[in-house]
């Protein structure tokens, strides 16, 4: 069902282009002076009680004949979780590049995950410049470790006797750097250019209740591979913040339809949370483990392809599938004509147990741990709607 729907998709925007060749997002300069914000790494994540500041960089469209100052605020931190540092910025005359820091306050009272957009008053900008796009900044509450019950502690203990290996050292919440080789050449302009991205994070881990005395099996609880932000982005550009396609079909179509009824839009409050279970270690050892990551997975038609099954939690999704489950025949006819706020839709799109693309780009999916090197290392394929290849991801975890 997968590769038929693409199949559409690709008629559908080839309509596009031939009739609105000239309609794609804006990228260059127009005659705007126009200003993006990005954060440091391309990593708009924070942790609450993590007082380290996040880097903000300013870029211009083109250089200032004179020094400019520039004034940005937070568009709605209504608890204040957050400040700023370094603004107002002063960008030096001939130059297009500054920088602020973004720190949090360390108040501990977020028990989810909060979005909050750095944005600007447009009548503060000088005259000639706009701000691109606000940067949603998310702040994360402090994890939660998962207790191990009495139970996984004696598997524990009981891999250590038999195996000889000591998984509390992979276990809790470790250090990840992780790297993405994305294809470029993708549908629109968020996915035309080929790059590489370097996200360092962490992740919490624990031992998942599949485990066996046999089988240990691993659970990733929060930020599963260091991916969780970069999932909601690619799943975002995906969806409503494409502004060439799938917000572009028309008040008619499924997807318009799906983001009235729901109240879904590139403007609403939304959580999103990624988990990945049924990591199965294999070939235990003193000196280490090989890692099985792919499982299997079903789309929103039902049908079942091998990925990395990451798992998410999304509130759009939540209120869609609501209505579904009630039995609202308008929404169950939007879902049937493709409108669909499910995340698993558009996120690892084809299979990852084999090259589906053809271009070369895929990778086995598979991890290790080194006991004598205190590390843990995966690497696997991701791929998404809009995408034309797979992007290689590579993990290396610490504590």
């Amino acid at each position: 069902m997968k590769k038929a729907f693409i199949t559409a998709l690709g008629i559908l925007l080839t309509a596009f282009a031939t009739t609105s060749c000239n309609e794609k997002k804006e990228t260059g300069y127009s005659g705007t002076n126009k200003i993006y914000l990005t954060a440091e790494n391309n990593n708009a994540v924070m942790t609450e009680s993590d007082t380290t500041p996040l880097t903000v960089e300013v870029t211009l469209t083109s250089s200032v004949q004179k020094a400019t100052t520039l004034t940005f605020r937070f568009e709605d931190d209504k608890q204040e979780v957050i400040h700023m540092e370094g603004n107002p910025v002063t960008i030096a005359a001939g130059e297009k590049t500054a920088s602020f820091q973004v720190v949090s306050n360390a108040m501990n009272i977020l028990s989810e995950s909060v979005y909050i957009a750095i944005g600007a008053d447009p009548a503060q900008l000088p005259e000639g410049m706009e701000l691109a796009e606000a940067l949603q900044i998310r702040v994360n509450p402090n994890p939660a470790i998962p207790t191990l019950t009495e139970e996984q502690k004696a598997l524990i203990e009981g891999y250590k006797t038999k195996f000889g290996i000591d998984l509390n050292e992979f276990l809790g919440i470790m250090k990840c750097s992780t790297t993405l080789q994305i294809p470029g050449e993708g549908t629109t302009q968020d996915f035309a250019t080929p790059e590489t991205r370097q996200i360092d994070g962490q992740t919490i881990i624990t031992l998942s209740e599949e485990s066996t005395a046999e089988q240990p099996v691993l659970k990733m609880v929060d930020n599963p591979m260091g991916l969780t932000e970069y999932l909601y982005w690619v799943f975002r550009q995906n969806t409503i913040d494409d502004d060439e396609y799938w917000t572009q079909q028309g008040e008619e179509s499924a997807n318009q339809r799906l983001m009235d009824r729901i109240g879904w839009n590139s403007k609403s409050e939304e959580t999103f949370n990624a988990s990945l279970d049924g990591i199965k270690c294999t070939n235990l050892s003193a000196s280490g483990a090989d890692l099985e990551i792919l499982g299997e997975q079903q789309d929103s038609y039902g049908d079942t392809y091998v990925i990395v099954p990451f798992e998410y939690s999304f509130s759009a999704w939540d209120r869609q599938k609501e209505l579904l489950d009630k039995g609202d025949a308008d929404m169950q006819e939007i879902y049937d004509q493709g409108g669909f706020a499910n995340p698993t839709f558009y996120l690892f799109y084809y299979g990852a147990d084999m090259d589906n693309y053809e271009y070369g780009n895929w990778v086995e999916s598979k991890g290790h741990i080194d006991v004598e090197k205190g590390i843990m290392t995966f690497q696997f394929v991701m791929d998404h709607a809009y995408a034309s290849d797979y992007t290689v991801v590579k993990v290396t975890y610490t504590k």
